[in-house]
């Protein structure tokens, strides 16, 4: 393998451009470290993705975004071209370029609740963290305002805060108010979501328009995405590299990380040294990274001394609940999603079953009812009249339940299938347990329940094992037996290997991961910028 000519050493090499990637390089690179960022896709030019969404026969997830050969992601029309057959009702979807996943996000970002950090304390089930709520409070309200969220400053939603939203909540959509309307007269409480979307001009980015394709993207970029804290550190003076597929990280004879070796497009091999390396590349890549990085001095992997390198693999269940009202409902107005239901998340019953982050859905989903009633349409005139009947009055009510933990759900190599460099690509197995399996039927009867009391009818459920939410791969805990970073998010086994992103969360609560993620990131910039 012939290398090419290394780049500058740098006190801090992150792989990664995501949310976590981004706020650590931009932090960093203001406090006038040196910063290189390696990300494996291209640049992404938001107004190209808005026409080829726009032109694109089959819109999902990723349609609006570029393919890279050498860099492959999962695509939503063939998401097993990246994860094989091993676990073939679970895909979920993240993007690879520079902002990374946070391009097609809804950007939903509720804070843990400080009994999330200790399930195993109050419920006797999963694991608790190593830092508490009270620990990541105030970096909660850092990365609050690094992405701008937007809620009611006047409910806390039972996570508690040292200062206020920087900006009002986005307001509720006609259908939100119908249904909130129904549930209050039911004793039960909506609120708006806190979520990384303008409501009024902030950080240079409009306020939200309410075009509604929240995913796969915003058109006009109110809703945060990590690109633009990678433009700000580039302009503080950090390095970027796109088109860099990070391959190896190699392990020197004093037990630290010594170089990041990295493919480019025609195939050539190129390395990185720096004084930190922050792998920030996701939680199905971290893993795989460092399973890939196995060598004579780490044959298991880099960090993976105590085998918990891609185990732990978590998600939230989705779950949808459509239903009909007698009543107009009009959804589509606005954000795909505004409101939350405020009860599920946390309680006695946690013992017994998980717990769920409930909310109302603002999506028409016209391809979805269409199909729906194509099977029993006997003419299209009739299935004229009642698509427009259907998307006038149809509603629907969601929840997003936790897993626990298993060791048995993990990300592995597949050394059967290869990408484009010579890299095998990622495994995933991944069974919900049985404490899960119980909050799922819990929670199908409390949907469909509540939307008899609010006076829908046709209540339909679907499931899915994924929200796009995966954490867990690369745990973090007080000791090198059963997790592989601690509390700092450094690698156990080496001074100066930090993993940040959802695969260090120990458990995944109900709450979107994005903020937490982000929490973390500048707490382990804190402490990078100074080491």
């Amino acid at each position: 393998m012939k290398i090419k000519k290394p780049n500058p050493h740098v006190h801090c090499a992150i792989i990664g451009s995501g949310v976590a990637g981004a706020l650590l390089a931009r932090t960093v690179a203001a406090a006038g470290r040196s910063v290189h960022i390696l990300e494996a896709g291209g640049s992404i030019a938001r107004h190209l993705a808005v026409d080829t969404y726009q032109g694109a026969l089959d819109r999902n997830l990723t349609s609006p975004f570029p393919e890279w050969p050498k860099a492959p992601y999962p695509r939503d029309n063939d998401p097993k071209a990246y994860y094989g057959d091993q676990s073939p009702e679970f895909h979920p979807s993240f993007i690879k370029g520079v902002g990374g996943t946070t391009w097609h996000w809804t950007g939903m970002t509720p804070r843990f609740l400080p009994r999330d950090f200790k399930l195993k304390t109050h419920y006797q089930i999963g694991d608790d963290w190593p830092i508490s709520y009270e620990e990541l409070e105030r970096y909660y309200v850092k990365a609050e305002k690094a992405l701008g969220v937007a809620g009611n400053s006047d409910n806390d939603h039972g996570s508690p805060r040292s200062d206020k939203y920087p900006m009002p909540a986005i307001p509720m959509p006609y259908s939100d108010q119908v249904v909130a309307r129904r549930l209050k007269a039911l004793g039960i409480e909506v609120d708006a979501m806190p979520a990384a979307r303008n409501s009024r001009e902030y950080h240079d980015r409009p306020a939200c328009c309410g075009y509604g394709t929240c995913t796969p993207i915003c058109p006009i970029g109110a809703t945060y995405s990590a690109d633009t804290d990678i433009r700000k550190a580039v302009e503080l003076g950090a390095e970027l590299t796109t088109n860099a597929v990070v391959s190896k990280l190699e392990v020197d004879p004093a037990g630290r990380i010594s170089r990041a070796y990295f493919k480019r497009p025609d195939g050539s091999t190129h390395y990185i040294s720096a004084d930190n390396f922050v792998l920030a590349c996701g939680t199905i890549e971290t893993a795989r990274l460092l399973l890939m990085s196995a060598a004579e001095n780490c044959p298991d992997g880099v960090a993976n001394r105590s085998g918990m390198v891609g185990r732990n693999l978590m998600d939230h269940v989705l779950m949808q609940c459509n239903y009909v009202m007698e009543e107009p409902l009009y959804m589509g107005r606005g954000p795909l999603s505004v409101s939350t239901v405020l009860t599920g998340r946390d309680g006695d019953f946690r013992k017994s079953h998980a717990a769920a982050k409930i909310f109302l859905g603002n999506d028409r989903n016209v391809g979805l009812v269409a199909a729906d009633l194509l099977a029993d349409a006997e003419n299209f005139p009739d299935i004229l009249d009642k698509m427009r009947h259907r998307l006038i009055h149809k509603g629907m009510i969601g929840a997003e339940i936790e897993q626990l933990p298993l060791t048995s759900n993990r990300v592995q190599l597949d050394k059967t299938r290869l990408d484009h460099h010579g890299l095998p690509m990622p495994t995933i197995q991944l069974e919900l347990s049985d404490y899960t399996l119980r909050g799922v039927k819990k929670w199908q009867r409390y949907l469909t329940d509540l939307v008899e009391q609010i006076g829908g009818n046709n209540a339909e459920v679907k499931t899915s094992l994924t929200s796009h939410h995966t954490c867990g791969t690369a745990r973090m805990g007080d000791g090198p037996r059963h997790s592989v970073v601690d509390k700092h998010c450094r690698a156990h086994e080496y001074p100066n290997l930090f993993v940040i992103g959802g695969s260090v969360f120990p458990t995944i609560g109900t709450a979107n991961p994005t903020l937490t993620i982000a929490a973390l990131a500048l707490r382990l910039a804190d402490h990078i910028k100074k080491y």
